[in-house]
């Protein structure tokens, strides 16, 4: 499983650089494995930078309204500059938590399937995971305890009756099923869904 693992990192590095997700450190050494001529991570770094560049592009702009941000500077002012770098401080350790693309672990769920879980809210029991599947590879049919979304970031997967490519997006409702979910070329996708499935009988 290591060495399957270790053959997609760096493509899976160019998703994460053209969101501006990977660390100053870890962006270097991908821009130098670039810059070594990596004809696969340039085109796959491109593709995923237009994507990223169109779905900016197609979200509305909105102000927010001027009481606010008058509301907020008045609030900053009051405080001791002391209490302000505390305060943030505070929150940064307590609120915010980033996982670097070579953090976190890579679980073999069924054979070429790979799931990495990034984050588990106990209170809905709703899991935000990776999913990466080796070319060839499916999942069997299953019914959904809750809805499922996911975001394609690489590769093909193919779902009900759909052959989904990077930058599309799929939802699936509380109580449906998907029939066997498959890729040919091998996938990578962002999923938000209950951290358990009812697996259906193979029919």
């Amino acid at each position: 499983m290591t060495d399957r693992v270790a053959e997609h990192q760096m493509t899976e590095l160019a998703s994460l650089h053209a969101l501006g997700a990977l660390s100053q450190h870890e962006a270097r050494a991908f821009e130098q494995h670039l810059a070594e001529g990596c004809h696969a991570c340039s085109a796959e770094f491109d593709s995923f930078e237009r994507t990223v560049g169109e779905l900016a592009l197609s979200v509305p702009e909105a102000q927010p309204p001027g009481e606010v941000l008058e509301r907020l500077l008045a609030r900053v002012n009051e405080l001791p500059s002391s209490r302000v770098v505390d305060a943030v401080s505070g929150i940064a350790s307590d609120q915010f938590v980033s996982i670097h693309a070579a953090d976190g672990r890579w679980q073999e769920v069924q054979d070429g399937v790979l799931l990495k879980t990034l984050y588990i809210d106990q209170a809905t029991g709703i899991a935000t995971s990776l999913v990466r599947m080796m070319p060839g590879t499916f999942l069997p049919a299953h019914q959904h305890l809750g809805v499922e979304q996911f975001f394609v970031i690489e590769g093909d997967c193919n779902v009900a009756g759909q052959r989904l490519g990077p930058g599309a997006y799929h939802r699936a409702a509380t109580g449906s099923t998907h029939d066997t979910t498959y890729t040919v070329d091998g996938t990578l996708f962002l999923l938000i869904a209950p951290e358990h499935y009812e697996v259906m009988e193979a029919r």
